[in-house]
């Protein structure tokens, strides 16, 4: 067995001096290429670095009496500051307003480096004297990269507001693109094949790769970003080429190109949780590509959340939690975390505590609140369940808490209602699993068996390793005396969780109903064995 990233001794990135700059400068990196999830990852982990013993937390001011010749101390500006005449105006071309150097030749002869803006702006004091200011010429090299900037910038402005067409229509216009403008190109590309519009009353989106031309032939617009992405070096590209090729079903092809993107740029957290997705537990993959991972704390909290999606909770993940948590305190993303496994774990109460505290950190975070408010429906804390969705009455644009609505419509017997929720969810995201779970649990409670398997199948294609679907689909055989076809379904669960007391109960009954009694008594014996709560909901399931 694979030890590596057991504990974080020899983390090459995890001293807070170095985790500071790395996740500083790569939330740059993140923002300037539009992967805003990422950005806002690095940047709440970056918020809990702790600082060093009674260093600043900001920029310090400046010392007043050090400084306090530079700026005027009357109330009038022009009076004891010396000023730029702007003498020499004449423009060198468009784009050339950017100063390289400043120099302060003024008969004194004090340098005084750059002038402040308020300095820039007071007439000469006197006609004798003068600040004058060179504006030394760009070169042609600066010229082009000013060129490109600008190109980028307004590339980037379409794209920001959402207006992709436009941003792809300027890139596509220019020749000779840098990596970064070529990555938002095809990122964009990429998400205006993801947008699916959908009217209000339509039923469901339908699932990006689960269309006709999925099983016809691989899509024509993937396939096209994929010809211009043919042995890209940038991570980033890298990034995207794995996302692509994941969407095509050629896994070990997307597995590969991630790992190398990572391996150039460990922070892009959106980059780890597609590396996750393509990665076959059954084979354990995950502890074969351990040494092919950096070597930095970005692979212990990618090892986390793989075990996470996989549902496969042991003392050991409670362990790497905590080691994070020792380096990054205060962290509500850790806390979700922390919360999520106890849920998955059964231990409701506690993941309640820590759902609650997590919000207490950061009272508006949206990453979690689907297991919240599933953690509040088992516990049946009705009230606490109503103020957490009047909390988030004023967000509308997030699958989290739709779910959460949707659950809060359910406890109050307005299943019609919460149906609603949940397909609003999905339209929202199509990937969203626990919304495709939620809706297959809404679906039997309204007694439409054939549109909860239906919820379930696309739950299992999102993510396998999740037996939560695989439960559901065995309970809906059940239901319709399905017997052998819910054995099936519930042997999947047990394969993913052995150590969970409830899977070997649901295959006890099947058993027994089919007068298999030697198997049913087996399966009762483990059911007893692994029992640890009392929690019957299939809901908790």
């Amino acid at each position: 067995m694979n030890h590596r990233f057991a504990t974080l001794d020899g983390i090459d990135d995890i001293a807070p001096v170095k985790a500071r700059s790395a996740l500083r400068d790569a939330s740059h990196q993140l923002i300037e290429r539009g992967l805003l999830d990422a950005a806002q990852w690095c940047l709440e982990l970056l918020s809990c670095v702790p600082h060093p013993q009674g260093a600043p937390l900001s920029t310090p001011r400046l010392g007043t009496d050090e400084f306090a010749h530079k700026f005027p101390v009357h109330s009038t500006p022009a009076l004891n500051l010396e000023s730029p005449s702007w003498a020499n105006e004449e423009q060198v071309g468009e784009g050339a307003t950017s100063w390289m150097s400043w120099e302060n030749t003024s008969p004194s002869g004090q340098s005084r480096g750059m002038p402040s803006p308020a300095r820039s702006m007071d007439p000469p004091t006197s006609p004798d004297e003068h600040l004058h200011v060179r504006i030394s010429e760009p070169s042609q090299r600066n010229q082009n990269s000013m060129q490109y900037d600008d190109v980028y910038l307004l590339a980037k402005t379409f794209f920001d507001r959402e207006n992709f067409q436009a941003c792809i229509a300027h890139l596509e216009e220019q020749q000779d693109l840098s990596d970064k403008a070529r990555f938002l190109l095809l990122y964009a590309k990429l998400l205006m094949y993801d947008m699916h519009p959908t009217k209000p009353n339509e039923l469901l989106p339908p699932l990006a790769y689960a269309d006709k031309s999925a099983i016809d032939g691989a899509h024509p617009v993937l396939v096209s970003l994929l010809q211009d992405l043919i042995s890209p070096s940038d991570p980033f590209l890298l990034f995207l080429k794995g996302v692509i090729l994941r969407k095509l079903h050629k896994r070990i092809e997307a597995m590969d190109c991630l790992i190398s993107s990572l391996r150039a740029f460990p922070y892009n957290w959106s980059a780890w949780k597609e590396l996750s997705r393509t990665l076959n537990q059954k084979n354990a993959e995950r502890e074969q590509i351990l040494d092919l991972l950096p070597s930095s704390f970005m692979s212990v909290f990618f090892l986390e959340y793989s075990q996470r999606q996989s549902t496969q909770i042991d003392l050991e993940h409670f362990e790497r939690i905590d080691a994070l948590l020792m380096h990054f305190p205060r962290s509500a993303y850790l806390l979700t975390c922390r919360a999520q496994a106890l849920y998955l774990h059964q231990e409701l109460e506690d993941a309640a505590d820590t759902f609650q505290h997590a919000l207490e950190l950061q009272p508006y975070r949206l990453d979690g609140i689907s297991e919240y408010s599933n953690t509040l429906y088992v516990l049946d804390r009705e009230d606490t369940l109503a103020q957490l969705v009047q909390q988030f009455a004023h967000v509308s644009n997030s699958a989290e808490i739709w779910c959460m609505r949707g659950n809060f419509y359910n406890q109050r017997g307005e299943h019609f209602r919460a149906v609603e929720s949940f397909k609003q969810a999905l339209r929202l995201d199509q990937e969203c699993v626990a919304a495709w779970i939620l809706l297959g649990h809404e679906y039997l409670e309204v007694k439409n068996s054939h549109a909860a398997a239906e919820m379930y199948r696309r739950a299992i294609e999102l993510n396998p390793h999740d037996y939560r679907p695989w439960h559901g689909l065995g309970h809906v055989y059940e239901l319709n005396e399905a017997w052998s076809a819910a054995i099936d379904y519930y042997q999947q669960c047990a394969m993913i969780r052995p150590h969970d007391a409830r899977m070997w109960a649901s295959l006890g009954v099947c058993y027994d109903r089919l007068g298999r009694n030697a198997q049913a008594i087996e399966c009762f014996k483990r059911h007893l064995t692994f029992r640890g709560g009392n929690c019957t909901d299939y809901r908790a399931v």
